[in-house]
C-alpha cells in the first residue's frame, strides 16, 4: 500500500488485520498513526515511520509478527500502549532521545529482540513494557529514568546483567521475576522501594 502525501493522519484500525499486506509506504505529511492502525499485519515485514510522526498510537503494529526491524524518528514524543508488542521476529528497534515515556506492554514478547537502549528523555518504563522478551540479553537503561513499572522485564530469561542508574526510585512488582540468567544487578542509592 502507498499512502499519498496529502494523507496527515492514518486514522484506528485502518488495515487492522490486513494479513496479507507486506509493505507500506508511510508519506512525509503524516503526523499520527492511530490505535490498532497496522494490528495483526502478520506479513508486513518493514516500515519506515518518517520524521514528521509525533504519535505511534496504542496496539499500532500488535501482533505485526514478521516484522523484523524498526525505526522510530526523533519526532515521536509517544509510543502507546502494546504498540509493538507480539512481533516476535523484531530483532532491533531504536528508540529516539524524543520519546518520554515507554508505555504498557509496549515491545511485550518480542521474543527475537536481544539488546535495547532506553535514552535519557525517558523517566518511566511502563508495566510490562519488555515482557517475555527471551532473547533480551542486554537493556541499557537511561539516566532520567525514576520509575521501572510491574513486570517491566519479567520473564526475559536470557537477560544477564543490568544496571540501574541512580535517577531511578521506585521498581515495580515482579520487574525483573523470571529472569532466570540473571547473574548480577546494581540497584543504586536512590531507590526508596522495590
Amino acid at each position: 500500500v502507498n499512502i499519498p502525501n496529502s494523507v496527515t493522519e492514518i486514522g484506528g484500525s485502518a488495515f487492522y488485520n490486513c494479513s496479507e499486506l507486506t509493505s507500506v509506504t508511510i508519506p512525509n505529511n503524516v503526523t499520527k498513526i492511530g490505535n490498532y492502525t497496522f494490528r495483526e499485519c502478520s506479513s508486513l515485514t518493514s516500515v519506515t515511520i518518517p520524521n514528521s510522526v509525533t504519535e505511534i498510537g496504542e496496539s499500532a503494529f500488535r501482533g505485526c509478527s514478521s516484522l523484523t526491524s524498526v525505526t522510530i524518528p526523533n519526532s515521536v514524543t509517544r509510543i502507546g500502549d502494546y504498540a509493538f508488542s507480539y512481533c516476535s521476529s523484531l530483532t532491533s528497534v531504536t528508540i529516539p532521545n524524543s520519546v518520554i515515556k515507554i508505555g504498557e506492554e509496549t515491545f511485550r514478547a518480542c521474543s527475537s529482540l536481544t539488546s535495547v537502549t532506553i535514552p535519557n528523555s525517558v523517566t518511566n518504563i511502563g508495566e510490562s513494557a519488555f515482557r517475555e522478551c527471551s532473547s533480551l540479553t542486554s537493556v541499557t537503561i537511561g539516566n532520567n529514568v525514576t520509575k521501572i513499572g510491574e513486570l517491566a522485564f519479567n520473564g526475559c530469561s536470557s537477560l544477564t546483567s543490568v544496571a540501574i542508574p541512580n535517577s531511578v526510585t521506585t521498581i515495580g512488582y515482579h520487574a525483573f521475576s523470571g529472569c532466570s540468567a540473571l547473574t548480577s544487578v546494581t540497584i543504586p542509592n536512590s531507590v526508596t522501594n522495590i
